[in-house]
């Protein structure tokens, strides 16, 4: 008997830097996410062992290298003496036949772009390792009435990073050039409808007149979301591409600062909103794992409490 297909599917690209907090990703989602949604967690191949023991009925712990072709070739990664004298980033670097070296943040893009054309439901949510759930999933908040979400707001972040994203989304996709397409689309916890991302890759490659991974291998600066963002909005339309846009964030989220203390710890997990389905606390924030854990489980309180309230609420209004 064929199993059934899976309602969608949450991908997350994770690295042993980023174990501890996986591991409380994975343990939220178990808790959280229903069954029928499963989880691909995609590492380094050589991080595979430390992973080996997140891999469940409902999670596959595979190898990031399989999501790229066989022509991306992981460099040797020297250690940190010699990364600062060379100027050499963190993360790997991969040589190709067709590019200059290509950073591991680009080659990430392209392995969540290949993992979500291969993916075996057509929504697919994207979650990174340093993410949790502090509430149900449900189907409705990725997708309703055929359409899936898409994180579309209006307000301009005046970066000039996002600036060339836009830009470049604009070249790769054949659009009349911009600077600013009209929305912006990067968050931390977001939703892709797979054939949209069959589709974008189609356009880049009539554009092009190329493969997209040597497309985008050669291309030094660009950003996924932005990039299925604007080919959705302004080559399909959303309508045409059965997306539902919504401008609020599903994520709670913790960037950049330092909890100052007690008090700033309090005003996070007080200043949660009902359509925050999961939560983020950067991990280079420095904050121990326990204390880390200790905020995620008082926003997921605080978390049960609203929904108690929205569900009284909503069993008054009824009678």
């Amino acid at each position: 008997m064929t199993a059934p297909a899976p309602e969608a599917n949450l991908i997350t690209c994770s690295f042993r830097g980023d174990l501890d907090v996986c591991r409380m990703l994975c343990e939220s989602i178990d808790r959280f996410v229903p069954a029928t949604i499963p989880h691909s967690l995609y590492v380094p191949r050589a991080d595979l062992p430390l992973f080996a023991d997140l891999a469940s009925d409902r999670r596959i712990v595979a190898a990031q290298e399989d999501l790229l072709p066989r022509w991306f070739m992981k460099l040797p990664l020297p250690g940190p003496k010699w990364r600062r004298r060379l100027h050499l980033p963190r993360r790997n670097m991969y040589a190709t036949p067709y590019s200059p070296l290509v950073r591991g943040w680009i080659a990430q893009q392209i392995m969540k772009i290949a993992a979500t054309a291969n993916a075996t439901a057509e929504i697919v949510a994207h979650i990174d390792s340093d993410n949790v759930f502090i509430r149900p999933l449900k189907l409705e908040h990725l997708a309703w009435d055929g359409k899936v979400r898409i994180y579309r707001n209006p307000e301009m972040v005046d970066l000039e990073t996002h600036r060339v994203w836009q830009e470049t989304a604009g070249e790769l996709l054949g659009l009349p050039a911009s600077r600013y397409y009209g929305a912006e689309y990067i968050n931390p916890f977001v939703v892709w409808r797979r054939s949209v991302i069959r589709g974008m890759i189609e356009r880049i490659e009539a554009i092009a007149g190329r493969d997209w991974r040597i497309v985008l291998a050669r291309t030094p600066h660009f950003a996924e979301y932005v990039l299925y963002g604007v080919y959705a909005d302004k080559f399909l339309g959303l309508d045409a591409a059965g997306l539902m846009p919504e401008s609020f964030t599903l994520c709670h989220s913790r960037w950049g600062d330092e909890f100052a203390g007690a008090e700033d710890e309090e005003s996070f997990v007080r200043s949660l909103r009902p359509e925050h389905v999961t939560c983020l606390i950067q991990s280079t924030i420095d904050t121990s794992m326990t204390k880390r854990q200790a905020i995620f489980d008082r926003v997921a309180a605080l978390a049960a409490e609203q929904d108690q309230e929205a569900a009284r609420l909503a069993g008054s209004a009824s009678r």
